[in-house]
């Protein structure tokens, strides 16, 4: 009997092992209900949270109005419902700060706040067996989030205007070698890719803080980019088979709203899918074994089945994790009757032969993609067979603490182990 271990890598199987199962918790999590709720609440929240970033600008940040409307050019659907140029005029209006303004101040945020509580649901949705916050900690959470985000895109907004102010003083313009910053930084082509960016920037921001479940700074920036990048290749596809100025003709403002929302929807739904993939990358490890302990069997008939024993019977991840790999020759014992052991086992090449009595004859086999020894790791019992090699096998070593974990976290391998139970007494 020997033992070997191979390094980590990241294999075609492993890779669609991760898609698979993010596919499958994100329906499983009813997923597209929520981007539906979330989309809705943008829809009603959008507005709000423009009014309190254009105040912020111009009455706060005393920006450029000309500049402002620039940038906020670059969104036109927001100019379909709202006069940018009104709610200037209207803040720089205003000389001082009453009472009353205070009030409709907490209006919008509180208008606000159920879009960003649909967000919080949502990723809670997919990580609710990871983490549980408290109602009122939802609601001060919610606020805070909404706050910093204002603050953080009047912030990104200002530094970049102030930077593109800078940049276009005649001293920048005498020296040729700093063209490329006024002519391409803060020209007006580079400037388009400025909603991308704070896209990013929220998406990613969301992914880090309201999780739960603290993710690796680097796995939520690869996650928001490659979410911000689907959305913007979605869009061009849509604009290029979607003829929008027709479709307004038709619906008016109604074609608007539908267009709008089906984005908004599409976007949600990138950003929930690629929230599942920060969950699944995380708890790989325990997904991955919980595939393992429920894969069908080999005699199981069915496409799903068949499927689901291709994609995981090679856990590539998991001897990546160094995990023990024992060899066996053919008609060398794993374990025999009586033997004490608390660890289950998975065949992940070969075939081993069960005999639970002195009869060698009397026998079943386990085969490739099977697991052993799990009811006697949960009961702490006697071995109540031996366990053979009936040709040249290779069996993953799963240790007690590891599978009790398991069935913890998983409800469906923990039935199956109960039926086990329920076997072993009969």
């Amino acid at each position: 009997m020997k033992t070997d271990k191979k390094p980590r890598k990241l294999t075609l199987a492993t890779f669609s092992q991760c898609i698979f199962l993010t596919i499958k918790y994100f329906l499983q999590n009813r997923s597209l209900s929520f981007a539906s709720a979330c989309a809705f609440s943008f829809i009603f929240s959008v507005i709000p949270i423009f009014m309190m970033i254009t105040m912020v600008l111009v009455r706060i940040l005393h920006a450029s109005p000309q500049t402002i409307t620039s940038i906020f050019n670059l969104i036109p659907e927001i100019q379909q419902y709202l006069d940018t140029d009104s709610v200037i005029n209207t803040a720089q209006s205003l000389k001082a700060v009453h009472s009353f303004e205070i009030l409709v101040g907490l209006f919008i945020f509180w208008m606000a706040r159920r879009f960003f509580a649909s967000i919080t649901d949502s990723l809670q949705n997919i990580f609710h067996s990871q983490t549980q916050r408290k109602a009122l900690w939802n609601q001060i959470f919610t606020f805070v989030i909404e706050v910093l985000t204002v603050l953080i895109v009047c912030a990104f907004i200002f530094a970049y205007m102030s930077l593109q102010t800078i940049s276009s003083l005649p001293i920048f313009q005498r020296i040729p070698q700093l063209s490329f910053i006024y002519n391409g930084i803060f020209s007006s082509g580079s400037i388009k890719w400025l909603p991308n960016i704070l896209i990013f920037a929220v998406i990613t921001s969301f992914y880090k803080t309201n999780s739960g479940t603290k993710p690796s700074l680097l796995l939520c920036i690869f996650s928001g980019l490659i979410c911000t990048s689907s959305f913007w290749v979605f869009r061009i596809i849509l604009n290029s088979f979607l003829n929008v100025s027709h479709y307004n003709l038709i619906y008016g403002v109604l074609g608007q709203v539908i267009i709008l929302l089906m984005e908004v929807f599409f976007f949600f739904t990138f950003f929930l899918f690629f929230g599942q993939f920060i969950f699944t990358m995380q708890f790989f490890d325990e997904l991955l074994l919980g595939e393992l302990y429920l894969l069908p069997k080999i005699d199981t008939k069915g496409y799903a089945s068949t499927i689901r024993r291709l994609l995981f019977i090679r856990p590539d991840y998991l001897l990546a994790q160094g995990v023990e790999v024992i060899a066996l020759a053919q008609g060398e014992e794993l374990f025999k009757t009586g033997d004490y052991g608390t660890d289950a086992y998975y065949i992940l090449k070969g075939c081993l032969k069960l005999t639970s009595d002195e009869n060698s004859e009397n026998y079943t086999l386990a085969h490739r993609g099977e697991f052993l020894g799990e009811t006697a790791c949960v009961l702490n019992q006697l071995r109540k067979f031996t366990a053979s090699a009936a040709i040249d096998s290779k069996i993953v070593k799963i240790d007690a603490e590891t599978f009790r974990f398991l069935l913890h976290q998983n409800q469906e391998a923990a039935r199956k182990v109960l039926h086990q139970i329920t076997t072993y007494f009969d």
